[in-house]
């Protein structure tokens, strides 16, 4: 896949499209899915999982339009950045004229390490009344209260922070096929092994608990 891509997608009568994209500190710096429900019935299921850290930066946009009737998109990113890496989405949902009973969904959460950067903006284009459409956004940072029980317990700060991204991701990465699913989680915890974390600032203010 090149640095800048577009992908564009034409799901048909009855037909259902599962995709799922993985990019974990990827060469790609600016990726757009386009999908279009064109036929009646037709449906698409669109899972995102992004891991970065250092200076990368991604920017993944997804646009979906609803023609047909009768359709169903469902869109769940997931994304974790560290350092000076940044992360930048925009998620669109149009719903044409005619395009009864459509069902449109996309939510994200980003978590952010150190200076990492994200941004995630959903939104909604309606142009149809019968129809059902939802988003939901959300980009934080651990709470630094979660970590220092964890590292109360034993764990050593690593081990607390890559248990929490790996539990961040798991709603999404248990979606996917048995043998991504396999790739994703090695991929994860290798990544995770190899990261330095530098956040033994945020315990200061929880030593007196």
């Amino acid at each position: 896949m090149q640095e800048n891509t577009i992908l564009e997608l034409a799901i048909k009568d009855n037909e259902e499209l599962i995709y799922p994209f993985v990019w974990i500190n990827g060469k790609e710096k600016e990726i757009t899915i386009k999908v279009n429900l064109i036929g009646a019935n037709s449906s698409v299921l669109l899972y995102g999982i992004f891991l970065g850290g250092g200076n990368k930066q991604i920017v993944f946009n997804t646009d979906v339009v609803h023609s047909g009737k009768n359709t169903k998109s469902s869109i769940h990113i997931r994304a974790v950045f560290f350092d000076e890496s940044s992360f930048s989405n925009d998620g669109m949902i149009r719903i044409l004229k005619g395009a009864k009973n459509a069902d449109g969904f996309f939510a994200s959460k980003v978590l952010l390490f150190g200076s990492a950067k994200g941004r995630s903006v959903p939104s909604l284009e309606i142009d149809e009344n019968e129809v059902k459409a939802g988003h939901g956004s959300t980009i934080g940072r651990p709470d630094p209260r979660q970590l220092f029980y964890m590292r109360s317990r034993g764990l050593s700060e690593k081990e607390a922070e890559s248990i929490i991204v790996e539990g961040f991701f798991d709603p999404v990465v248990r979606l996917l096929p048995a043998k991504l699913r396999r790739d994703t989680n090695m991929q994860i915890a290798k990544f995770l092994r190899n990261k330095t974390f530098f956040t033994n600032e945020r315990f200061a203010d929880y030593e007196g608990l």
